[in-house]
């Protein structure tokens, strides 16, 4: 059995509804999937508490099987939140299932009408949760929106990986705009993200690219993708090869996945879309041509090998960069 333990939020007192065009703001929740975050979990969840407004009910942990006490970090903090107006739920498994299955039972509890879903290992920038939610209230034709992802790593530009981050990171950021302003779909990124509610009910487990499934249903349904350059949070990335590899190979494998079996291209595989990015910003770090050349040839070594794990069907709905895991606890990046 699984224990889910719950925190009922005080009521809302608002004020008479005196304007017959007022539409009130969509209530939210926000979702973190996590696996043994012990020591990242507590201090996301009080610069949440700290920082959100009053559209946000309640905050739901999925712990995917944790055996590090990242549960019971979830209990001291919701003890200790006192008479807050958001509650702090925490949904239990025995063991682990992978993300997929995490975020399809924060939405089987959730109560609001916009899920954002946030990775627990993420640091987040003040007013990010506002911004991530404010088009949907703009604009009824939005369905996803996808925050700007920049490295925690990037302290030390002169180490290759924290490079490499740096620059994946400009680069995603720079196409995601790109495609906005031409009215096409960015990429969304699965560290931080926002979705209408009756976009999706259901997450299969068999899903590894949880965020571009959610994307493909919302299109399918009608609404838009887009993204919100100034929703930032700092997300850990690998700090060695063997990470690095395995992370690339693992995101490019849920990518062709959906290709394949849902016939939708994300936008990071198209090299038509990639190609005229990549190239302004390699002009832009020329200096850095050494450690551009090592980052193309593991791209050409990755994508190969996530095809076959595709075609093998080995691609892992579980996913854990060990060096940046034991490398990020918070304040060591």
């Amino acid at each position: 059995m699984e224990a889910i333990t719950q925190e009922e939020c005080t009521a809302e007192r608002r004020p008479p509804n005196t304007r017959s065009d007022f539409v009130p703001s969509p209530k939210v929740t926000i979702g973190i999937p996590a696996y043994n975050e012990k020591g990242n979990i507590g201090p996301l969840l009080r610069e949440l508490l700290s920082q959100v407004s009053s559209s946000v009910t309640e905050i739901i942990v999925s712990d995917d099987g944790s055996n590090d006490g990242t549960s019971s970090e979830v209990l001291r903090v919701a003890g200790k939140q006192g008479n807050h107006k958001c509650a702090v739920k925490l949904i239990e498994a025995k063991r682990r299932s992978g993300k997929a299955t995490a975020v399809d039972k924060i939405l089987k509890l959730a109560r609001g009408e916009i899920i954002v879903l946030i990775d627990a290992d993420a640091q987040i920038e003040e007013g990010c949760v506002d911004k991530i939610i404010k088009p949907f209230s703009e604009d009824k034709k939005v369905g996803v929106t996808s925050g700007n992802i920049l490295p925690l790593n990037s302290n030390d530009e002169s180490k290759l990986f924290s490079y490499m981050s740096c620059f994946q990171r400009e680069l995603n950021d720079q196409l995601c705009r790109r495609l906005v302003n031409e009215n096409l779909t960015p990429k969304v990124n699965g560290a931080f993200f926002a979705f209408r509610r009756d976009v999706v009910d259901h997450i299969p487990n068999s899903v590894v690219s949880d965020d571009e499934y959610i994307s493909w249903r919302a299109q399918k349904q009608g609404y838009k993708a887009t993204y919100v350059s100034g929703a930032k949070v700092y997300a850990k990335d690998p700090v060695n090869i063997r990470d690095y590899i395995s992370k690339r190979r693992r995101i490019l494998g849920g990518h062709f996945l959906i290709r394949n079996t849902l016939n939708y291209e994300v936008p990071t595989t198209r090299i038509d879309l990639l190609l005229p990015e990549l190239g302004r910003l390699m002009v832009k770090h020329w200096k850095r041509i050494s450690y551009l050349s090592t980052m193309i040839f593991l791209e050409c070594l990755c994508r190969p090998l996530a095809f076959s794990d595709v075609v093998r069907g080995k691609v892992s709905p579980r996913y854990r960069v060990e060096s940046a895991k034991s490398a990020s606890r918070r304040g060591q990046l």
